[in-house]
């Protein structure tokens, strides 16, 4: 598995970024996320699975991310529902089948959700959802938390 483009790609994005050049950004974000969509695991072996998964995550994340800074609440959502489709996608995957917190919960988007919803429009709803802490017991979703 060759992610030296896709690794291109997120420092390009990164450093338009921090240009300020959002445009310029997003584009390489996107590429940055179709080629983490293309990339297959070589061996199989479990490293290699958790490398890949957390590359579609981090893609993901890093549009999340982008969109939040510009203040497009309804995109940063659907990159995190994103996330958490690459996550859920590959639990059949995971050694840890008796883990009852791994299949249960999101992790890592799960987290992210909370945290956007406490940033939600509707003050009612962002009251309800303020003091929840997520916490989760699985080692290997807690790698790909959104902080």
């Amino acid at each position: 598995m060759d992610v030296s483009r896709w690794e291109q790609l997120t420092l390009r994005a990164l450093h338009s970024e921090r240009e300020d050049n959002p445009s310029i950004a997003v584009v390489h974000y996107q590429l940055a996320l179709a080629e983490s969509q293309q990339l297959t695991p070589m061996k199989g072996t479990r490293d290699e699975l958790e490398e890949l998964l957390t590359i579609k995550v981090m893609s993901c994340h890093n549009l999340a991310n982008f969109w939040r800074n510009q203040g497009d609440d309804e995109f940063e959502l659907k990159y995190l529902q994103l996330a958490s489709e690459q996550v859920m996608a590959m639990v059949p995957q995971c050694p840890r089948r008796n883990c009852e917190s791994f299949i249960a919960s999101l992790g890592c988007c799960k987290s992210a959700l909370i945290e956007f919803l406490k940033r939600h429009p509707n003050p009612i709803v962002a009251r309800q959802v303020e003091n929840i802490n997520v916490s989760n017991q699985c080692e290997l979703i807690a790698r790909f938390r959104l902080h």
